[in-house]
């Protein structure tokens, strides 16, 4: 999701929600087909912690801190969400409310690896799987050591400054820097559970937990997204737990009505991580509602060493952030470009309107020429030259695999993938909404990763 936060609401930090739906609605007028305006659907039983009639206001606040960019909200009945979810089980519902904010089309790993490489256009240099193993700075600057994984080989670099975005490595790397940061991090784990189709409608719903917390069910392809809980922990490094998938699996099961209840054989793929949570200089943690906790962000500034260091933050608020690392850079005596255009974005409409007449032109099914659009933007001129040379080229691969084989040619020379998971995980939803051994067995993926090299 791409949202301002409308839960956030609830611990009333309205200068955060705003700032959230700033670069929310910046993004989506800047990648107007890879960010969908969607419904959220919010049903309110007996374990809600306050009325609809009060998240109705909620809601209308957040509509108004949004600027009114998307679609009003409305106040949803018992009897209205029962006609237009009949998947949701309305015995025990008090009512519900019904707003907009926006769903990232393709997966979240896709869109922050394609906003890293167009950088690449406004002259930055990027390095996939290369490891950092020491730092030091002298007069003139910082030396970094680095191993290139891929490769195996050592190399070195030479910067003015470092800006530390390593999330919840954050102090770890500040080690490497010599650097500390006055906020501390504590951290939050959440999980997803990838299942069969739950709702068609292409609506988010959203419940309450029995703990009081929000949970969702997200569409991703043809499958459902159940997430997400919210569990303290020390280690930044985990996993999904059978006890986690009970917990959900037993909240979700409650609330909706299927022909038969969710199992954890019907659990198709899992996601995992935690969340980066700031508690300012001085404040206790312990004792307090985790959902309390800071959600926002913060940018330390060393300007002695010239170590920028980002502590939290959303994808959400991915802009905000960046312009605050940038005025933090200038504060230690770099001299900031202003890009002639803006540096992220999909390409204009003067350009969509010419792939769409030449992908017709070669024969292309509009909705595959549309996906390709929304995937490569300008690079997918390039696969449009290989359809040109081989039209066979521009039909979807079949089996599993939804891509033509022109735009996994273009991902082969462009997309840095050089491992399998890169490809069924991160650059598609593959890994995410099929089964191992159905990819294993699918021939057209089996193809696929021929192509890229990486089989």
């Amino acid at each position: 999701m791409v949202w301002g936060g409308f839960k956030y609401l609830e611990s009333r930090d309205l200068k955060l929600v705003a700032g959230l739906c700033d670069s929310r609605n910046r993004l989506a007028k800047a990648f107007p087909t890879r960010l969908a305006e969607t419904r959220f659907l919010a049903a309110m039983d007996h374990g809600a912690p306050f009325p609809p009639w009060f998240a109705s206001l909620g809601a209308v606040a957040y509509w108004g801190l949004g600027r009114l960019a998307t679609q009003p909200p409305r106040h949803r009945s018992a009897a209205t969400i029962e006609r237009l979810e009949p998947t949701v089980d309305t015995s025990m519902v008090r009512g519900g409310i019904e707003y907009s904010d926006y769903l990232l089309v393709d997966n979240d790993a896709r869109f922050v690896s394609e906003m890293a490489l167009q950088s690449t256009r406004h002259g930055a240099v990027i390095a996939n799987r290369v490891e950092v193993l020491a730092a030091s700075h002298a007069t003139e600057g910082w030396r970094i050591a680095l191993r290139d994984l891929i490769g195996d080989r050592d190399l070195e670099v030479t910067a003015t400054m470092v800006v530390n975005a390593g999330g919840p490595y954050v102090p770890d790397v500040g080690r490497l820097t010599g650097t500390t940061t006055q906020h501390r991090l504590v951290f939050s784990k959440g999980i997803h559970l990838v299942v069969p189709r739950i709702t068609d409608s292409g609506r988010i719903l959203a419940f309450f937990d029995d703990h009081e917390r929000l949970f969702y069910v997200l569409p991703m392809g043809e499958r459902s997204v159940i997430g997400t809980t919210d569990t303290p922990v020390e280690d930044p490094a985990v996993s999904v737990t059978e006890e986690d998938k009970a917990f959900l699996l037993e909240q979700i099961n409650t609330r909706v009505d299927l022909p038969r209840p969710l199992c954890s054989d019907d659990v198709i793929g899992e996601r995992c991580g935690v969340r980066t949570l700031v508690v300012e200089p001085g404040e206790a943690s312990e004792g307090r509602d985790w959902t309390e906790l800071s959600r926002k962000h913060a940018v330390e500034v060393h300007r002695g060493l010239g170590v920028v260091s980002i502590l939290g933050g959303k994808l959400s608020d991915c802009l905000n952030v960046g312009e605050e690392v940038v005025e933090a850079a200038a504060s230690c005596g770099l001299r900031p470009m202003t890009p002639p255009t803006r540096w992220y974005g999909e390409p204009g409409r003067t350009a969509r309107r010419r792939f769409t007449g030449r992908s017709a032109d070669l024969g292309m099914e509009p909705g595959v020429a549309a996906t390709l659009w929304r995937r490569q933007g300008m690079r997918a001129f390039e696969a449009l030259d290989l359809v040109g040379e081989d039209r066979s080229l521009g039909d979807p691969m079949g089996g599993l695999v939804p891509l033509t084989e022109a735009e996994v040619r273009v991902m082969a020379d462009h997309e840095r993938i050089t491992q399998p998971e890169d490809f069924l995980r991160r650059r598609t939803m593959l890994a995410q909404v099929e089964r191992d051994e159905a990819l294993a067995d699918d021939d057209a993926v089996r193809r696929a990763l021929g192509i890229l090299g990486v089989s």
